[in-house]
């Protein structure tokens, strides 16, 4: 197996501002971060998993329910859909206290410490959510953001993530690369669609969202099946690199230079097709100069 070792550690420091390399298939973790003169944070930040916390999740597809204990702190955070509505991905806003929400508004109401509001303004961002028996959340991914009393208020940003894997795309393109033209930009699953198709031998990955569409095929070196390790990459590929396209929105490269290491991935051990991948790349476009960097991640 050839690997280009010279270049991971580079690659490793570039990509960590994009963003961490997953630590488990699902995670389980909440984390806030309060604007001086929030009420309920009051302008601190906190993170919790479910390592060194209690976290659980309760409800069901109408409203649920998150809460966080550690110490002294206890946290509990209420995500609803409009009334006579499911959660399901995608972005709500102008959402009320979760209780009293009115018309089509969805609800949020974030609360801890022997702190809450009595009105509440804000937005709910669902990524991922699943759904077992009885309509449980087996699932979720998903961010809240509220401001209390008033609609000016100082925000409080909460994140929570309940048994979800990633699924996320995250570029950061050099401004002259001609692939992603100085784009630098985050997908999740509350605007964006994604999807993996093939084998160990070929695979194509997808994401549609944000008026971007983006693909990425990965091919690894001849005779090799797709596995943990850091490649040079050329665009089909050869015996001595692995075949790597990151191509959208109608621009493509003829040729590719630059380097992929390939942090995790799944098989179904009888289709060979594909289930979870963690990847990050860096590709120069027609072997330049400028870069176009890059996280993949879906399901791992």
């Amino acid at each position: 197996m050839t690997r280009l070792s010279t270049m991971c550690g580079a690659l490793a420091l570039a990509i960590a501002g994009l963003a961490a390399a997953p630590s488990a298939l699902a995670e389980t973790s909440y984390s806030f971060a309060s604007e001086t003169g929030d009420y309920i944070g009051q302008g601190q930040s906190r993170t919790y998993t479910g390592a060194d916390a209690n976290i659980a999740v309760s409800g069901n597809a109408q409203a649920l329910q998150m809460s966080v204990s550690r110490g002294s702190d206890n946290w509990r955070i209420e995500l609803s859909a409009p009334r006579g509505q499911r959660l399901q991905p995608g972005r709500y806003y102008f959402a009320e206290r979760s209780a009293f929400r009115t018309g089509r508004s969805p609800g949020i109401d974030i609360d801890g410490n022997g702190r809450g509001c009595g009105n509440a303004w804000g937005s709910v961002y669902i990524q991922q959510i699943e759904f077992g028996a009885d309509d449980a959340v087996t699932a979720l991914e998903a961010t809240g953001l509220q401001r209390c009393e008033r609609e000016n208020a100082p925000l409080l940003t909460a994140k929570l993530r309940y048994n979800a894997p990633p699924l996320s795309l995250a570029l950061d393109s050099d401004a002259g690369d001609y692939i992603g033209r100085g784009l630098r930009k985050d997908y999740a699953g509350d605007t964006s669609t994604f999807a993996v198709s093939g084998n160990d031998g070929y695979l194509i990955y997808s994401v549609s969202g944000q008026r971007d569409s983006w693909s990425a095929i990965l091919r690894p070196p001849t005779g090799q099946t797709l596995g943990v390790g850091t490649y040079p990459i050329s665009r089909f590929g050869d015996a001595n690199s692995f075949g790597f396209d990151f191509a959208g929105n109608g621009r493509g490269c003829n040729r590719v230079a630059g380097s992929i290491a390939i942090k995790a991935v799944e098989v179904d051990p009888l289709t060979r097709l594909v289930t979870g991948l963690s990847a990050d790349f860096e590709q120069r476009c027609e072997a330049g100069s400028t870069a176009l960097r890059g996280s993949l991640r879906y399901k791992r």
